[in-house]
């Protein structure tokens, strides 16, 4: 998400978890048109026509052309992601997230901040 929206961005998407909408989608150039429910069958109906109105071989080579210099940058991202995903599954700032669950209370991660601190 970093090399399509920025770091900023996707830094406060990320951290914050806060929910957008689908303007604010389009504001960060995550989606490419918002459109009203009432208009969206039309709408891809239209795009659909447009791209079946193309050379499928042309189409297939340009989707290739422009994802190949992203792929290896992309599995590495995700073979990472995945690496840290495992970790923080099994923290300290993890066991306490389930326990307050199961507990039905907020979370309390200020004890296991310390250990994390130089992170």
């Amino acid at each position: 998400m970093p090399a399509r929206i920025g770091h900023l961005r996707a830094a406060e998407l990320i951290m914050l978890g806060t929910p957008f909408d689908a303007r604010r989608a389009a504001e960060l150039g995550l989606v490419t048109e918002v459109v009203s429910d009432t208009d969206l069958r039309a709408r891809a109906t239209e795009t659909a026509r447009k791209l079946a109105a193309k050379p499928a071989a042309a189409l297939q080579a340009s989707k290739r052309l422009m994802k190949a210099p992203f792929r290896e940058q992309l599995k590495a991202a995700m073979k990472a992601e995945n690496e840290e995903f495992s970790a923080q599954v099994r923290s300290e700032d993890a066991k306490e997230a389930f326990t307050a669950f199961m507990e039905k209370r907020k979370p309390d991660f200020a004890r296991t901040v310390k250990s994390q601190a130089s992170a």
